[in-house]
C-alpha cells in the first residue's frame, strides 16, 4: 500500500492522473465493508481494461499510461 489512495471525499470521483495536491482525500485506512466491495469490484472487471470508478476507490486494470 502507498501513502494515499489518490481518491477525494466525493464518491466516485478521483483526482486527475499526475495531480500533486490532494486537499480532500480521505484517510489511507478502509473498512472491512470497503475491502471486500474492492474484492467484488475487481471480480467483476476483470475482462474489461481500463480505468473502473467506485464510491471510495478505482481500479485500472491494464496499464495507468505512466
Amino acid at each position: 500500500m502507498g501513502a494515499h489512495i489518490e481518491m477525494s471525499r466525493t464518491p466516485g470521483q478521483d483526482y486527475p492522473l499526475g495531480t500533486t495536491y490532494q486537499p480532500q482525500e480521505p484517510p489511507l485506512e478502509m473498512t472491512t465493508d470497503q475491502l471486500c466491495a474492492v474484492r467484488v469490484a475487481a471480480a467483476s472487471v476483470a475482462d474489461s481494461p481500463g480505468v473502473h470508478l467506485f464510491d471510495d476507490f478505482a481500479i485500472v486494470n491494464g496499464s495507468s499510461g505512466q
